[in-house]
C-alpha cells in the first residue's frame, strides 16, 4: 500500500455557544513513502490565536518535508530542531524582527504543536505542548501543564525555549494518530469508546473528508424525542473544546 495521511479540524461546542472561532489547526504532507502530519493548538487567550495555529502547522510540516526529501531521517533530533529554529525565525519576522511585538506574539502566535514524520525506515512523533498520539492502537497523553501553561515555541523568541517531548517510533510501526489537547474530551465522555486509536482506521486516510466529518459529528448535541415520556431528551457534544487530528499510515509496514 501507499503512505497515506488526512487530518481533521473542528471547532468544539463550547466555543460555538460562544460564538469563537476555531483556534485549532492541522497540516499534512504526503510524497511517496515520505509523510509529515502536524497538529496546532492556539491559546485559549490569545483573541486571533487561529491565525498562529494554522501558520505554524503548514510551516513546521514544510520544514520537515523539506529536510526529509534531503535525506535527513526522522529520526535525528537535529531535523527537528533545525525545522524548530526555522519557524521561530519567520515568527520573529512577523512579529518585528529584532523588535519583537509582543502584543502581536501574544495575540496571534501561541500555540502547541504535535507532529509526526515517516519514511519508509523510520518514524518519529515531535510536540511542544500538550496533546496525544496512538502508534498502532497504544496512545500516549502529553500534558497536562502545571497552571494549564503549556509550552509554545513562541517561547524561543524571548529566550524562553521549552524541552520538547520526542519519541523515535518502532521501524514496524504502521498507523499514528496525533491530537491536540481537545481530543481529551472524547475520553471522558465516551470512555474505552473515546480512545485516540479508533481514527487510525483505513477510512479516515481512504476518503478525504471522512475525519472532520467525525469530528463533525462528535461536536455535535444529540436531540430526540422520546414519545413515551413526551419529552426532548439532549446530551452534549462528545467534543466541547476545538480539537485537530491527523493521520499517517505508513507503506510497506506489518498490519499490528
Amino acid at each position: 500500500m501507499d503512505t497515506k495521511a488526512a487530518s481533521g479540524v473542528v471547532t468544539g461546542a463550547r466555543h460555538l455557544r460562544a460564538a469563537r472561532n476555531g483556534q485549532d489547526a492541522a497540516a499534512t504532507i504526503v510524497d511517496g513513502e515520505l509523510a509529515v502530519a502536524v497538529v496546532c493548538d492556539g491559546c485559549s487567550a490569545g483573541a486571533s490565536s487561529e491565525v498562529g495555529a494554522r501558520l505554524g502547522a503548514m510551516l513546521f510540516a514544510r520544514a520537515i518535508a523539506t529536510r526529509l526529501a534531503l535525506g535527513e531521517p526522522p529520526s535525528d533530533p537535529a531535523l527537528w530542531a533545525a525545522a524548530r529554529a526555522g519557524v521561530g525565525r519567520e515568527l520573529q519576522r512577523l512579529t518585528g524582527g529584532d523588535a519583537i511585538e509582543l502584543g502581536a506574539l501574544r495575540e496571534c502566535f501561541l500555540f502547541t504543536i504535535v507532529a509526526v514524520a515517516a519514511t519508509r525506515e523510520a518514524a518519529a512523533v515531535w510536540a511542544l505542548g500538550d496533546g496525544a498520539y496512538a502508534v498502532d492502537g497504544a496512545t500516549r497523553t502529553l500534558g497536562p501543564f502545571d497552571h494549564n501553561e503549556p509550552p509554545y515555541l513562541a517561547y524561543d523568541l524571548l529566550g524562553e525555549a521549552r524541552a520538547a517531548h520526542f519519541e523515535v517510533l518502532p521501524a514496524h510501526a504502521r498507523t499514528i494518530v496525533i491530537a491536540t489537547d481537545g481530543a481529551s474530551d472524547l475520553a471522558d465522555a465516551l470512555g474505552p469508546d473515546g480512545d485516540l486509536a479508533r481514527f487510525g482506521g483505513a477510512r479516515f486516510v481512504e476518503h478525504p473528508d471522512a475525519l472532520r466529518r467525525e469530528l463533525a459529528r462528535l461536536a455535535r448535541a444529540d436531540e430526540r424525542i422520546d414519545w413515551h415520556e413526551r419529552r426532548i431528551v439532549r446530551a452534549p457534544a462528545p467534543l466541547q473544546d476545538d480539537c485537530a487530528i491527523a493521520v499517517v499510515r505508513r507503506a510497506g509496514q506489518a498490519a499490528p
